[in-house]
Formats: structure tokens, sequence, C-alpha cells
């Protein structure tokens, strides 16, 4: 009697290849969602990571504040202690430069003053916080660069004055008691943030936001 043998039909073998082309392609939608998550995820806290630098770097130069004037090539004093308007320093949108104390030189060390004249502008969508080693621009040079942020879609100063009112613009001969920074990157909402200035000294708790 011959033994009986036994295998697959082809309509079994087809029938476990369509299981697992169902189960490999499942495993591979699953995977791509699993790396896309992850990829938005680490593009999300290195938004907020930007974003909080950002707003570190400004409240440290906005909070230091002085009233200086700047000289430029001619050797001629600017007439605020604040220089800011629309498309300010080749700027896409507002730009806004100042003097800052508190610039760290242990025992005069290095060949400057703690004095450091700062800025911010947007250029080709990013925001640049900028720099110069001397205050004073007699010498010509171009400021140096530090981009801070990506994607910037408007970037907007605003001021209060002493009554207490926002102002657009600063004109005067005296510092702010508070700047307004609103801020919009691409596919965001914008983001506005307040700091202090040392204005006339006093220290104006209820502007805290």
């Amino acid at each position: 009697m011959a033994k009986r043998q036994f295998g697959f039909t082809l309509i079994e073998v087809l029938l476990a290849l369509a299981i697992l082309a169902v189960v490999v392609t499942a495993t591979h939608q699953i995977l791509d969602s699993t790396l896309n998550a992850q990829q938005a995820s680490a593009e999300k806290i290195a938004e907020m990571e930007g974003l909080q630098t950002t707003f570190r770097l400004m409240d440290q130069d906005f909070n230091q504040i002085t009233k200086r004037e700047v000289r430029n090539e001619a050797g001629d004093f600017s007439p605020t202690y604040i220089i800011h308007g629309r498309y300010e320093l080749n700027s896409q949108f507002d730009g806004i430069a100042f003097v800052r104390d508190g610039w760290t030189n242990p025992i005069d060390l290095l060949p400057r003053s703690e004095l450091q004249a700062v800025g911010y502008r947007v250029i080709d969508d990013n925001l640049e916080r900028i720099y110069r080693v001397y205050v004073d621009q007699l010498d010509g040079t171009e400021p140096r660069a530090q981009v801070i942020l990506h994607d910037v879609e408007d970037l907007k100063f605003e001021f209060l004055d002493d009554k207490l009112e926002w102002q657009s613009d600063w004109r005067a001969k005296a510092l702010p008691k508070a700047v307004r920074v609103t801020l919009q990157q691409r596919d965001s909402d914008p983001i506005t943030r307040l700091f202090l200035t040392p204005g006339t000294g006093e220290r104006d708790e209820e502007l805290l936001p």
C-alpha cells in the first residue's frame, strides 16, 4: 500500500504569501509612522529649544540695556539710545539695535569694555542676533551675526512709555519701561513676549507677563 504524500496545495501557498505580504506591509507602515513621529517630535523639540534660546538672549539683552549713544562712521552720535524701525539693519521685518551692559570682561583681560552693541534682525528668514566687539562704528566693520532661529515670517518690537502706553516705534531720548516682542515662524501662530528694561530704574511688577 503506497504511503500518502502530505504537502501544501497551491491555494494554501498563495494564501500564506498573501498573509505574509499583509503583515510585512503593516509592519512597514507602523515603522514608517514611528519614524515620522520621531522626526516630527525632534523638529518640535528643536523649535522649542530655539525659541527658548531666543527669548533667553533677548531677556538678557533688554534687561541690561543702557543709556549709551553710538557714534557712526562720521563720528556723529545717534539721536536715541535705541535704533529701531521696519527694515532697519537690512532686516526683512523690524530691526533693532542698542547698547547693553554686563558683557563680562574679568579684570579687563580683553581689549574691550563691558559694553556691547547688540541688535536683532531677520535675514533670509533667519533671526540673527548681531553684535560688535566695540560699541562705536568708526572702523566701518560689519557686525558679527549669530543665527538663533529659522523660518521666521514676522518680527515686531513695541515699546512701553512712561505713561504705560505701547508705542510702535521709539524716538525718545530715554529708555522704555518694557519691550514687547512678537515673533512668528512658518506654520505657527505668533508668539508675544514682554521684557522689562532698566528704564528709569524702577521695577514695575505689574508689567510682568
